[in-house]
């Protein structure tokens, strides 16, 4: 009896170890406290029924829902949640990895302590190492005597270290007497720094600048960049100058909604024993109510050298005036109706004589046929306030209509005759109305030939070859205007007589992608124009000295786009009335690029007597990880050299170093600046980005 009684305890006992244990000696399943069914496969597993905690050995995996944790050891409480895994510790989830000697974890929370390990945060890509690592949430975590950086690596490129900091995944980590390390090597102490540990555009510190320039002296630029909505952000900066004391500048852009999208700088030098200096440059560019349309360009400085002194970029520092214009307009089926207000700010002259157009409006009817007749009619409705400091004043309204009809419309050739009167009408201060109106008259007469011919090319199927000849004539009288006030070109319309003609050649390719895609590409334009004044510039006493030359320069035009990375662009006019046929003028503008990182342009023009200029630029990645950068203008006519630049940028994989020197005939510049994964820098002083010369 006893013996049967000991056989049926086994069996019982059996059962119930089965029950735990459903899946083998080495598996079990059970349900966790908070987060769902939790399994757990080891190589070696014991269960202490009292304290409901299972001991695992081996390789130990412990999962719930998508987190797993492994390691060689682990004690598992299923009552609590309390997880104490050791040696090669590993913890995976949706969020990332933690790996380390030890971990104690709590599978209802989230919480747990990581001794000697590292974090990596996968939406992120933040590596977090640490004496200590405390998970307080899936994104929190306290940090003592530890590393975090972008970078990959059991010895990443760069490395911020401190012995205390936090760590909010898609916010911020934050530390105090934190050190920054190349490598293994520290290199800067920084006292506290917040630091973006998400992928996403967020506000915080901008990598700094350093530099000097022999005049702004020494330099040292910091910026803070503040996300205020989806579509809103600014950026604060702070530029220190030496030679000219501290710079401040704001700058705001914003994405609203019918397109209105913009963005505005306001920069402001203080500077000891001098008047403050100050700058506001910007665009916006939308669609207000009832479908009108704005374009506003702002740049407005406070002195004639701002530009001279702040500017770093040659279309900068170079310009001779600082515009604003705010353009309005709207059109409707048949009329088109633009206004616009322009301040002009001139760099080079006092500006009490600028002469100023506030505002201007322009009425324009579109071409339209004449009920029951062939003629087209067009007309334009001019107005224009003019205005200055000091100087005449006044109003002007100019009204245009055109009459033109086509004799010959067809396909195969156009012959299109016009006609327009043009009456001007003045209120100035000096005189109360003054009035004078000019007829014009011109032709236009064109064709086109053209063929396609077959190419048996692997990219090139077809090639159409077209030519364009046509042929005008122009006619104003000579009418005296000497009694008209003066404020632009459009109150001095001088006569004419001359006929003009021109042939154009363009080459145009069908092509086709690898994927099929059709698509047209033309890669050679010629054109060559001239024309023929019948009076030899009668009337005009700036060109009395060109009576006898009735002939215009010849021109010729050429654009060369072999590729759609690449082009060359030509023109030359050649006088053939000189008994020398000299070229007149002649330009050349090209960019060669390619898909690797190297690209070179070139911009050079000639005026006989008057200018020879070169301009260069050459992108090289083929020293890579180091790019180049070269930039070199000359000026051959005063046999000087006008701007040399030389950039270095090395690119690692998670950081970039720049190195910029650039000379001028009164400057010298070095300026250094990093760029980190996740952290963008300050490129430039805040006085020298005028935004709507970018």
């Amino acid at each position: 009896m006893i013996r049967y009684t000991y056989i049926l305890l086994l069996i019982l006992c059996s059962g119930l170890l089965l029950a735990a244990v459903p899946a083998g000696a080495g598996q079990i399943a059970a349900v966790g406290e908070g987060k769902g069914p939790v399994s757990l496969d080891a190589d070696s597993l014991s269960y202490d029924k009292a304290a409901d905690t299972y001991h695992a050995t081996g390789d130990v995996r412990l999962r719930q829902g998508e987190m797993e944790l492994r390691a060689a050891n682990i004690v598992w409480n299923n009552t609590s949640g309390d997880a104490e895994a050791s040696g090669g510790v590993r913890l995976t989830g949706p969020e990332g990895t933690m790996e380390g000697d030890s971990l104690s974890y709590n599978l209802g929370t989230g919480r747990g302590r990581l001794n000697n390990g590292r974090v990596f945060a996968t939406g992120q890509n933040f590596h977090i190492t640490g004496r200590e690592i405390e998970r307080l949430s899936a994104l929190d975590y306290q940090v003592e005597g530890g590393t975090f950086t972008t970078c990959q690596g059991d010895r990443p490129s760069w490395k911020f270290g401190a012995e205390h900091f936090g760590v909010t995944l898609g916010g911020y980590a934050r530390a105090r007497n934190v050190l920054f390390y190349i490598k293994d090597v520290p290199v800067l102490y920084i006292p506290y720094l917040i630091y973006p540990a998400k992928t996403e555009r967020e506000s915080g510190l901008l990598m700094p600048r350093y530099g000097f320039s022999s005049r702004r002296g020494a330099q040292f630029s910091l910026a803070w960049y503040q996300v205020l909505a989806r579509n809103l952000d600014a950026t604060v900066e702070v530029d220190y100058m030496s030679k000219f004391g501290l710079g401040k500048g704001l700058e705001y852009r914003y994405a609203l909604a019918n397109d209105n999208q913009g963005e505005f700088h306001a920069y402001h030098v203080t500077e000891s024993g001098r008047t403050d200096r100050y700058s506001l440059t910007g665009h916006h560019r939308g669609t207000l109510p009832d479908d009108v349309h704005l374009t506003a360009d702002v740049d407005f400085v406070s002195s004639r050298d701002y530009y001279a002194d702040f500017g770093e970029s040659y279309k900068i520092y170079t310009r001779d005036k600082a515009e604003t214009v705010i353009y309005l307009a709207r059109n409707w089926e048949k009329v088109n109706l633009a206004g616009q207000f322009k301040y002009l700010k001139d760099l080079e002259q006092p500006g009490g004589e600028t002469l100023q157009r506030l505002p201007e409006v322009r009425l324009a009817g579109i071409t339209q046929r004449l009920d029951g007749t062939p003629l087209f009619l067009r007309y334009d409705l001019e107005g224009d306030e003019f205005w200055r400091r000091s100087g005449e004043k006044g109003a002007r309204l100019s009204l245009r209509p055109e009459l033109s009809t086509d004799l010959f419309s067809n396909p195969f050739f156009s012959l299109v005759p016009e006609m327009g009167y043009r009456e001007r009408f003045y209120s100035t201060t000096s005189d109360d109305f003054q009035s004078k109106g000019i007829f014009d008259f011109g032709a236009r007469a064109s064709t086109l030939f053209s063929r396609v011919y077959s190419v048996d090319g692997q990219s090139v199927h077809k090639v159409r070859h077209s030519i364009e000849p046509e042929i005008g004539y122009f006619y104003i009288p000579s009418v005296d205007q000497s009694e008209l006030p003066e404020f632009d070109t459009l109150d001095r319309i001088g006569p004419e007589n001359r006929i003009g003609y021109a042939l154009t050649n363009r080459f145009t390719a069908r092509m086709e992608s690898e994927n099929g895609e059709r698509y047209y590409h033309e890669f050679l334009y010629l054109r060559l124009s001239q024309s023929y004044d019948f009076d030899d510039f009668r009337g005009n006493p700036q060109a009395a000295a060109e009576v006898g030359k009735p002939f215009s320069p010849l021109l010729l035009e050429a654009i060369v786009r072999p590729t759609r990375l690449s082009y060359l662009d030509f023109d030359a006019s050649y006088d053939i009335n000189s008994g020398e046929n000299r070229l007149v003028d002649y330009n050349l503008r090209g960019s060669l690029t390619d898909t690797a990182g190297n690209s070179f342009t070139i911009d050079y023009r000639n005026r006989r007597g008057e200018l020879e200029y070169l301009a260069a630029t050459l992108d090289t990645a083929l020293l890579k990880p180091v790019y180049v950068r070269l930039e070199d203008r000359y000026d051959f006519f005063a046999s000087k050299a006008l701007e040399s630049v030389l950039g270095l940028e090395y690119r690692a994989r998670c950081w970039s170093f720049f190195v910029t020197y650039r000379q001028r005939p009164d400057e010298e510049e070095v300026l250094l600046s990093f760029s980190l994964t996740g952290l963008g820098r300050v490129s430039g002083l805040g006085a020298s980005r005028p935004r709507n010369v970018e």
